[in-house]
């Protein structure tokens, strides 16, 4: 009897634990197409310019920060990021080519990496593609995940 119980709890944890990573990665293959998604509004809110769309994917906090890759870029808190991008919107829109994306993830919190190019296309009709990276962290709330800071840079590139 003491064997056949020994058994099944064998069982059952050996079990247990093989299931365990199939539950973490569709955990992980869900949180990534969930910031996927983000990014690809991100991208279109840049692209139409569209300021009010950019923000509504922040965070609430006034704690949210936006550093941009030229020098002065830090904006904190909703209405400097809103100046910042109306400035911005004003007389061009951004797109990003997502070549290489990273995310990982940590209960509500996320971190992404993105590393490409932008596009940026001005008023008079001219379109210029630079090298361009990104990093951010992100929070999950009411199943939605904002970005909580958002850092660009544009890499030099090698002139070897």
């Amino acid at each position: 009897m003491k064997k056949s119980i020994l058994m099944r709890i064998s069982f059952l944890i050996i079990f247990s634990l093989m299931c365990l990573p199939t539950s973490a990665q569709n955990k992980s293959e869900k949180v990534n197409a969930e910031i996927s998604e983000v990014l690809n509004l991100w991208n279109s809110a840049a692209k139409n310019s569209n300021t009010d769309q950019a923000l509504s994917l922040f965070d609430e906090t006034d704690n949210i920060m936006l550093v941009g890759s030229d020098s002065g870029e830090v904006f904190k808190g909703k209405d400097q990021i809103r100046g910042w991008l109306n400035r911005l919107f004003k007389h061009n829109s951004f797109s990003w080519e997502m070549n290489r994306i990273d995310i990982d993830s940590f209960e509500n919190t996320a971190w992404v990496f993105m590393d490409g190019f932008m596009v940026v296309s001005n008023d008079k009709g001219k379109t210029r593609k630079v090298p361009y990276r990104f990093t951010g962290i992100m929070v999950k709330k009411d199943n939605t995940w904002k970005w909580r800071l958002f850092n660009g840079s544009a890499p030099s590139v090698s002139r070897d």
